[in-house]
């Protein structure tokens, strides 16, 4: 009857509601068949050919099809993908596109995979501060991590994924925000027994 079809219907709107609420899953944007826009933007940051060049080799870094973003690929400790930042290769106005994939791990954030061997990290706060620091210091090829923002969660898991590491320089930004986080870093993690380095660029932001 009217009342059965009633409920019916209800049921049917509410399972598709749920449907809706369902969390939703990291995936990467889909690949562009080449990187030369990534590859131009990059370039006019100041960041050399070789460097952009390792990056998309060891698949932390390639052009989506859709709106031609460098998208940088955070990796967790067996090597599956699990974060993901855009950043527009076209600035207008001078402001570019910046955003996280949707359900990308902020705890993992972007970072070069750890040797064993060092026990030291540096910290940026994004990935093209990090990949602008890897083309000025050539010897810069792991221990780094890029927080995406200014908390420091991605750090935090890197610490405990290397215990090893004992030192810490924070590559943070010069402005007000750059130093404020820098100087709570540095305190909460010279407070956990760490070495903490803050060195301020001597010109810039």
């Amino acid at each position: 009857g009217f009342a059965e079809s009633i409920l019916a219907y209800a049921a049917e709107q509410g399972a598709e509601s749920h449907k809706e609420k369902e969390p939703a899953e990291f995936v990467l944007p889909e690949a562009n068949e080449d990187n030369k826009r990534v590859f131009s933007y990059l370039r006019k940051r100041g960041i050399s050919y070789q460097v952009i060049q390792n990056l998309v080799d060891a698949g932390l870094l390639y052009e989506d099809k859709q709106y031609h973003n460098c998208v940088f690929v955070g990796k967790d400790a067996v090597d599956t993908p699990v974060f993901a930042y855009k950043r527009g290769t076209v600035d207008k106005d001078g402001v570019g596109f910046k955003g996280d994939v949707e359900c990308s791990d902020k705890t993992v954030a972007f970072r070069l995979p750890s040797d064993s061997e060092k026990d030291i990290v540096n910290v940026y706060e994004s990935p093209i501060d990090l990949a602008s620091h890897m083309t000025l210091r050539r010897d810069i090829t792991s221990n780094a991590v890029a927080l995406c923002c200014l908390h420091d969660g991605a750090l935090e898991t890197y610490l405990k994924e290397n215990p090893q590491i004992k030192k810490i320089v924070l590559c943070l930004d010069a402005d007000k925000w750059g130093r404020e986080a820098a100087a709570r870093m540095k305190e909460k993690y010279e407070a956990q027994g760490f070495t903490v380095y803050d060195p301020i660029p001597p010109k810039g932001k």
